[in-house]
């Protein structure tokens, strides 16, 4: 019986023997090795066994049958089918193979591949690739992956952790098909053709927030009676939506460059139907704005930064004053010929403001090119003269925060919300080619935080552009929720206001401490001294009557500055240190760089977070941080 268990053991190993002749091309099928070549080729395969594992490499070409688990890596060439082996035995002909886990696989001219959970694939000329759940992915010779002009991209980690992925840098051509699935929000920018199926809330509709002040006004009105107002849409208007508007009779208005939204004059009847228009998003009145200012009688300490050797040796040997910045005011305008601003206002452009005339839905008609475009109200020109001003005509004694920055000047006139949205929307299409980096607007709202509200919109939109938005907090202090409703916005920085003893300033508006509101940071804001504008100057003659100006200028000085408070002005400083942290380091982001001022800022014991964000203004931590972030 032991002579024939070992007689059929030998067939049994020289049939497997054969199976590896022919499919693993161990030996030769004339080997003169004789059966002890087939000896050793049976020993060697039951070391092997039908299923190789743990293997470092595996060329097989031509192989009718191969098991492999947790295979180092596997090249495979032009095979035309696998048969696979199942637990129980049973053999069949695979139509797909799924890898698991896999530390590589690289497939040469693969029609089609699978791939679940492996953590990096390399694909060579694939003709078709479908993955899901990859940790990377490098892609060498596609026909074409890329994404072009997205506004953002929002991944999703393993963890649940939701970050952004900047836009510009990704671009998709000529695919036949994408699949997004559990996308929460897809931006889609210039598309000529679109197909959607089984989307849901993919494309946003229908009115999201109407201005509360106007719907008090039309309640007031009859049917027939004419109002301003802003129309934002969800998207950039199209011919159509022009058309809707005529077919209702409003046949002009103002279109923006970048700015989804249309300035009107229309019917209550006309504004009621236009609120009913899918593509309408939110439906704002022509209100006054009121800049920040109170009459009063300090200019925020930045000399440590300007005289500091180590900022000036990390800075090239030059101090730091806000050099190759670009800033834009968003105000009553900048008197480019002050002494102390001439040769570093880039471009000072007075804002039109108005609807158009006659018929058709036109770009609004700015003019630019002008020396002095603050001629009544001085308001923009003191702004302009706290950021940027070199102290020329003072000998040094008043010099603004960022003496080397240059400055575009916004000549919004009396800051009504068609000036302002003017202002934005010119920032948003000449910006870029400006190298705008920031711009202060020390002007606040009447109304509540409306992320719908045209302002919001285009400031959010600014900020995703990388250019630093600040605002005043506003002067409606001390009592809570008196805050600038421009000023919630999370995305820009809001700047409260201390006196000279540097307390928090009576009139600085505050937040609510209930939802953790406030400021971003305060700085000085009373008894600032800054530029008086060669025209009317209503802002300078207004302190000159109350005795403001006497109090801290001389009679000399009086002839080219005055003096001011109101979180007007201390906006500006925040404005003027964000350049300088721009010099020190030109690749921070507003992001960034809105959580160095707060980490730097220095503490006020004593008061809340909603009366004085993070603390006050420490414009050299600020700008050593942002050296120390390069």
């Amino acid at each position: 019986m032991k002579a024939y268990r070992n007689r059929f053991d030998q067939k049994i190993r020289r049939s497997i023997a054969l199976v590896l002749i022919g499919s693993l091309g161990i030996f030769s099928a004339n080997t003169s090795s004789g059966s002890k070549g087939i000896q050793a080729a049976v020993q060697n395969a039951f070391a092997l066994s039908s299923y190789i594992a743990h293997a470092d490499g595996i060329t097989a070409t031509g192989a009718d049958q191969i098991g492999i688990t947790r295979a180092d890596s596997m090249s495979a060439i032009g095979f035309s089918g696998l048969t696979v082996i199942g637990a129980n035995g049973r053999t069949y002909r695979a139509n797909s193979v799924f890898f698991n886990q896999p530390n590589g696989i690289v497939a040469t001219g693969a029609d089609g591949i699978v791939a679940t959970g492996a953590d990096g694939i390399v694909a060579t000329g694939a003709d078709a690739l479908s993955i899901a759940d990859l940790n990377g992915i490098t892609a060498t010779g596609a026909d074409g992956i890329s994404i072009s002009s997205a506004s953002g991209i929002v991944a999703t980690g393993a963890d649940g952790l939701t970050f952004p992925i900047p836009s510009g840098v990704l671009t998709i051509i000529g695919a036949n098909g994408i699949v997004a699935t559990g996308a929460d929000e897809v931006s889609l920018i210039g598309l000529t053709g679109l197909s959607l199926t089984g989307v849901i809330n993919t494309l946003q509709t229908g009115l999201k927030s109407f201005d509360t002040g106007l719907a008090s006004l039309l309640s007031s009105l009859t049917d027939d009676s004419n109002v301003n107002a802003v129309i934002l849409y969800h998207r950039a208007p199209t011919e159509t939506d022009f058309n809707n508007l005529r077919q209702i009779g409003v046949l002009g208005g103002v279109r923006y460059h970048v700015l989804p939204a249309v300035s009107l004059t229309a019917t209550k009847s006309q504004i009621n139907k236009i609120s009913r228009f899918s593509a309408v998003r939110a439906i704002y009145g022509n209100r006054t704005l009121k800049f920040a200012i109170e009459p009063g009688n300090g200019l925020t300490g930045t000399a440590q930064v300007k005289t500091d050797s180590y900022l000036t040796s990390q800075n090239n040997g030059r101090a730091i004053t806000g050099r190759g910045v670009t800033v834009a005011v968003l105000d009553t305008g900048l008197d480019g010929s002050h002494s102390d601003l001439y040769g570093r206002v880039a471009k000072n452009v007075k804002l039109v403001g108005t609807l158009g005339l006659g018929i058709g839905f036109n770009y609004p008609p700015s003019l630019e090119g002008l020396s002095n475009t603050d001629l009544v109200y001085g308001h923009g020109t003191f702004v302009g003269g706290v950021i940027a001003g070199n102290g020329a005509r003072s000998n040094g004694r008043y010099t603004g925060v960022a003496p080397s920055a240059k400055l575009i000047g916004l000549g919004a006139g009396d800051a009504t919300l068609l000036f302002v949205v003017e202002g934005l929307d010119y920032l948003l299409w000449k910006g870029p080619e400006l190298g705008v980096r920031a711009v202060n607007c020390s002007f606040s709202g009447g109304a509540s935080y409306d992320p719908n509200d045209p302002v919001n919109v285009a400031t959010k939109l600014l900020t995703e552009r990388n250019v630093n938005v600040v605002f005043s907090a506003g002067n409606t202090g001390p009592g809570m929720d008196t805050l600038n409703p421009y000023a919630y916005a999370p995305w820009v920085v809001s700047v409260g206001a201390t006196d000279e003893s540097g307390d928090l300033a009576a009139f600085s508006s505050r937040g609510s401490s209930n939802r953790l509101t406030g400021p971003t940071l305060v700085a000085p804001g009373v008894n600032v001294i800054s530029l008086r504008s060669s025209g009317v100057s209503l802002t300078g003659l207004l302190n000159l009557g109350l005795g403001g100006d006497l109090s801290g200028l001389s009679l000399f000085d009086l002839l080219s500055y005055t003096v001011g408070s109101g979180t007007s002005f201390s906006a500006p400083q925040v404005t003027g240190t964000i350049a300088m942290m721009l010099e020190a380091n030109p690749l921070l982001t507003p992001a960034q760089i809105r959580t160095i001022l707060q980490q730097t800022a220095t503490p006020m014991p004593g008061y809340q977070r909603c009366e004085v964000g993070a603390g006050l203004l420490n414009a050299y931590a600020a700008v050593q941080e942002a050296v120390g972030a390069r």
